[in-house]
């Protein structure tokens, strides 16, 4: 993901708008998607799996949306880039409402220490 991200800025910086960078991020995931796919010989599963993967897809585009948007308006990569990845809190969060995952102690203190270190490196 880091190549990737870097990979966004430069092609912005080259000269691609913030959409074009989505739009060629889409169409460079296809082809690895659907090999990838087919290769693990996994189906269609039922329309309630299909949606939660829909759903994953629109919004991890909508995430590079607003990523590709603040590189354009010249954030710092490591900046924004740590910032869209401090999702964790809310993946967190999620997943024990959702899945009933639990977070033990020391992993509680880790995320408060990544949160702190993002602090620190947006100051």
């Amino acid at each position: 993901m880091g190549l990737a991200n870097l990979g966004m800025k430069g092609a912005g910086q080259r000269g691609l708008d913030s959409a074009g960078v989505l739009l060629w991020v889409v169409v460079g995931e296809v082809p690895l998607a659907l090999a990838y796919w087919l290769a693990r010989g996994r189906h269609l599963a039922s329309p309630d799996a299909v949606g939660w993967g829909l759903g994953a897809g629109l919004l991890t585009a909508l995430a590079l949306v607003f990523l590709n948007e603040s590189f354009a308006r010249g954030a710092r990569t490591a900046v924004a880039v740590g910032i869209m990845n401090a999702n964790f809190l809310l993946v967190a969060l999620l997943a024990l409402l959702f899945f009933h995952e639990r977070l033990q102690p020391s992993r509680l203190v880790g995320l408060a220490a990544t949160l702190a270190g993002l602090w620190l490196m947006a100051r």
